[in-house]
């Protein structure tokens, strides 16, 4: 008998089809910057996250199945029936629901496990949206914090830990594992380490260096495709480079810039809200404040790109931060019908 607090079973249906759509897209490819903030929405729900976790148990259950001495006879078509009863018994499920239930996942990702071949492991992404600061831990037991409007891709295996950044700032506090090197990769800048605590900002349109700062360790630091498994070659600086803490370059496809001397105590003081700059390009200090406020600001000309600026402000100060840089420097400030905010040169008319 069903109570008051039950969920109408064409909701729980909806939910679990959702669940499957999510579980096949992640399966097939890496979810975009939207699809990875609506997915983060969704889990949310205790009801959409127990049904997407039932979908993962069942692909867990699978890869156990198929590494397993059945898993040969489970290959074979008499071994189907014997494979959905395990499957029921493991799940605790009622074999109408799942078989309905099993069966769609068997077509899905079944058929990758059973198969004499596996493919790669699926990479798991994280994402925050606008102005959230959020902590994870990845299977490894590295620690995360994404910073406002950013996301990773990380990708685990035997032998190398691999995370993607793909926008956005991230600090890594990584787990150590000397077996395992962790590697990051962003737009055109590649770091490997084995056990740190370093900071990674990935460039916008109008300034496309990815910045990486060291707080604890060694890091080594190359363009894109040509980091070694050996030492790093200390004669080709424009190439890669080796930090340790308190260091910090900037990297994009042409060239590694010279190191620069940072506190090393205020590396990622993003994380507690805080935004410092030194003699760091407007476009830059720009790109921060996007993902910390709703009405973007924009640039009006390129001559502006490049003006250098010293200033500080907190998270709960971008939305002002227009306001100060005007009063800083020779820009005017202009809000648009559409909510966006234009600076222009202060001596030009609009």
């Amino acid at each position: 008998m069903s109570t008051g607090n039950s969920q109408p079973q064409t909701d729980i249906r909806q939910i679990e089809a959702e669940a499957r759509e999510w579980f096949l897209l992640q399966g097939e490819r890496a979810l975009d910057g939207s699809e990875q903030v609506a997915f983060a929405h969704w889990m949310e729900q205790p009801q959409h996250r127990s049904a997407y976790q039932q979908l993962q148990q069942i692909d867990q259950t699978l890869a156990a199945l198929a590494a397993s001495e059945e898993g040969a006879r489970l290959r074979q078509p008499s071994g189907l029936s014997a494979l959905m009863e395990t499957l029921r018994s493991y799940l605790g499920v009622s074999p109408l629901n799942g078989l309905a239930f099993a069966c769609t996942l068997m077509l899905a990702v079944g058929i990758a496990y059973l198969a004499p071949w596996q493919g790669e492991p699926a990479a798991q992404s994280y994402a925050s949206e606008l102005a959230q600061v959020r902590n994870v831990t990845l299977e490894d037991g590295t620690r995360v914090t994404l910073g406002g409007d950013s996301a990773l891709e990380a990708e685990f295996s035997e032998d190398s830990r691999r995370i993607k950044l793909l926008r956005g700032q991230a600090f890594f506090n990584v787990a150590k594992d000397s077996a395992r090197p962790f590697q990051v990769t962003a737009q055109g800048a590649e770091v490997r380490v084995v056990g740190t605590r370093f900071d990674v900002r990935t460039g916008s349109k109008l300034n496309p260096a990815v910045k990486v700062t060291v707080e604890e360790g060694i890091v080594d630091v190359a363009r894109k495709n040509t980091v070694a498994t050996e030492d790093v070659d200390k004669g080709d600086s424009a190439n890669k480079v080796r930090l340790t803490a308190g260091q910090q370059v900037k990297v994009d496809e042409r060239a590694i810039s010279p190191v620069s001397q940072v506190d090393a105590t205020t590396v990622a003081s993003w994380r507690q809200g805080k935004f410092s700059y030194r003699d760091a390009p407007l476009s830059e200090i720009v790109a921060d404040a996007n993902r910390y406020r709703q009405d973007r600001i924009i640039i009006g000309t390129r001559e502006l790109e490049n003006l250098r600026v010293t200033t500080a402000f907190t998270a709960d100060q971008a939305d002002t931060l227009v306001a100060m840089l005007e009063q800083s420097l020779p820009v005017r400030v202009f809000k648009e019908p559409d909510g966006r905010v234009v600076i222009w040169p202060g001596t030009v008319e609009h």
